[in-house]
């Protein structure tokens, strides 16, 4: 999906007619509010080139969610919901700081919402511009979700965060245990 693409559109593009264009959007409205299609988000159909109608069609709702729609023999379509099992992963990395915190946890392949989020759980203590001396040291525990091929599909929380300003460690802990919630 492209900036300024509707729903609708997309279809039409393909000479698909608005009886078929209506059967869809009805079974996918369910699950899915049309009128905010995300850029880049992929869907995914199959055409039946005889007569311009769709056999297949897959909507993404999220990194662990689709929708699969299939026409039945009764040219009506069967809805599914395809739930993408992961695995959860903890990951340890560790980095000494060199230029900037940012550019020491990319060296490590640490994703950048996790380095996002990191500098927000110290953002009330630590003064990154000042505070921040060469070889300081970070260290970094957190969740990764993983499909069946080992990629990363989603992170989660930082379980464990050390930062070593000038010899001092500044340990944070994740506590979900219910009104205590945090680092």
């Amino acid at each position: 999906i492209s900036s300024g693409e509707t729903f609708d559109k997309i279809l039409k593009f393909y000479l698909i007619e608005d009886d078929e264009i209506i059967k869809i959007k009805k079974n996918l409205s369910k699950k899915v509010d049309l009128n905010k299609l995300n850029t880049r988000q992929i869907i995914n159909f199959s055409l039946d080139q005889s007569n311009n109608k769709i056999k297949e069609f897959t909507f993404q709702i999220s990194n662990t969610e689709k929708i699969y729609l299939k026409k039945d023999i009764n040219n009506s379509f069967n809805q599914e919901t395809i739930v993408l099992k992961l695995d959860k992963k903890i990951v340890y990395k560790e980095n000494a700081i060199l230029q900037s915190l940012y550019k020491s946890a990319t060296e490590q392949n640490i994703p950048a919402n996790i380095i996002i989020e990191f500098a927000r759980i110290y953002g009330f203590q630590v003064d990154f511009q000042r505070d921040i001396r060469t070889k300081d040291k970070f260290q970094i525990m957190y969740e990764v979700f993983i499909d069946e091929n080992k990629k990363v599909i989603e992170t989660g929380e930082i379980k464990f965060a050390n930062l070593k300003l000038s010899g001092q460690d500044n340990s944070l802990y994740y506590f979900n245990k219910k009104g205590s919630e945090g680092h």
